[in-house]
């Protein structure tokens, strides 16, 4: 299985909890954006990352080792962790750490 050339694209669109516009800031995208490329060391490849006000969408070259449900965890819990340590006034805004709704 070391040779397997297939792809395994997985689009996703991970909305903010409440729908708050959290992404007006470029700061706020350059954070979501860094935090996201760190599984690019462990084969994640990510195409394009584009961002709304209160979204994020992108396309991802999962490695066949992980699931979707795995991978859902993995890219939501890094990508709020970073937002979290970069933008601290954002714990206001969510107490609970929850940055991400849910499956949408």
């Amino acid at each position: 299985m070391k040779n397997d050339t297939r792809n395994n694209l997985m689009t996703f669109m991970f909305a903010t909890k409440h729908r708050r516009n959290c992404f007006l800031k470029q700061s706020h995208i350059d954070t979501c954006v860094n935090a996201l490329k760190e599984y690019e060391s462990v084969g994640f490849t990510f195409s394009e990352i584009g961002f709304g006000g209160n979204h994020v969408h992108f396309t991802v070259d999962v490695p066949k080792k992980y699931s979707v449900t795995n991978t859902l965890i993995m890219l939501k819990s890094i990508s709020s962790r970073g937002i979290f340590e970069k933008h601290p006034n954002f714990r206001k805004l969510y107490p609970r750490g929850s940055f991400w709704s849910g499956y949408e």
